[in-house]
């Protein structure tokens, strides 16, 4: 997929909800200043890597920018994120790898893809660790929480992180747990996943 598509997917996930919530009026409001303040970031990044760059305009910038403009506002841009991530990107996320879990082998064809995934991206400085029917992968540098720092709000990397927590919280097929994340104020995200 492209930047541009999942970009527009990501605002328009945004606009349905922030307009249900807040109202037309509001929530127009809020999505325009919304789009502005992502651009400003996106233009005041110093990011280089093209990679992490469309990480940061598809995904990462629009859920940032949509909590600074509430929070300027005036807004409780807190309990509206998790308001969001509750009944919009955490089922969305979840849905994505419970949809799989009828595939034979399932565990192990994760267990590769996370391997894959984080050993091919620089949106993170990863160890990936397997033995028998777990593995770890702990996460010592982080694009979304960088990347919300870099923004002058870090305290919003918790909601991607919370994110998590749908994405493989009671999947049928594999377990997890995580002591700390890197946006909760912690040194590293420890993921630990199991084969149940």
């Amino acid at each position: 997929m492209s930047v541009q598509r999942d970009e527009k997917k990501m605002w328009a996930a945004l606009d349905q909800f922030f307009l249900r919530v807040l109202g037309e009026k509001t929530g127009w409001a809020v999505m325009q200043e919304s789009r502005e303040q992502a651009a400003a970031f996106l233009a005041a990044a110093q990011e280089t890597s093209p990679s992490r760059l469309a990480v940061m305009q598809s995904t990462i910038l629009p859920r940032t920018a949509v909590y600074t403009v509430l929070k300027r506002r005036g807004l409780d841009a807190e309990k509206l994120m998790e308001k969001y991530i509750r009944e919009v990107q955490g089922p969305v996320m979840h849905d994505r790898y419970a949809g799989l879990e009828w595939i034979p082998h399932f565990f192990s064809i994760f267990r590769w893809a996370f391997r894959r995934k984080t050993a091919s991206s620089d949106a993170w400085d990863s160890t990936f660790a397997a033995e028998g029917d777990s593995f770890d992968l702990t996460i010592r540098k982080c694009l979304w929480h960088d990347t919300c720092a870099a923004c002058g709000c870090p305290e919003v990397c918790r909601f991607f992180c919370e994110c998590d927590n749908y994405s493989f919280g009671d999947l049928k097929k594999v377990g997890f747990r995580r002591t700390q994340t890197l946006g909760t104020g912690g040194d590293c995200c420890d993921f630990h996943f199991y084969q149940k």
